[in-house]
């Protein structure tokens, strides 16, 4: 198992991360697999960018013990 860091969109099951928003995961789990877990609905993920440690990545991209994942919409008002 490794833990990673994850900082979901609104609307997303948080049950599986612990108080400082860590999560443990299966080794050579995926970005998708998280989303899985934290129930992002397939829609709405397409419709943001997704980074690992503050770098765009794709949704295959294999995670690794100690990673945060981040979400950014690509539109925001302000």
């Amino acid at each position: 198992m490794i833990r990673v860091k994850v900082f979901p969109p609104y609307g997303c099951d948080r049950s599986a991360l612990d108080e400082r928003s860590w999560m443990e995961i299966k080794e050579e789990s995926t970005v998708k697999d998280v989303l899985k877990i934290i129930r992002l609905n397939p829609i709405k993920a397409k419709l943001l960018l997704v980074s690992v440690n503050g770098e765009r990545v794709s949704l295959s991209r294999k995670l690794q013990d100690g990673d945060v994942i981040g979400f950014i919409s690509p539109v925001s008002g302000g």
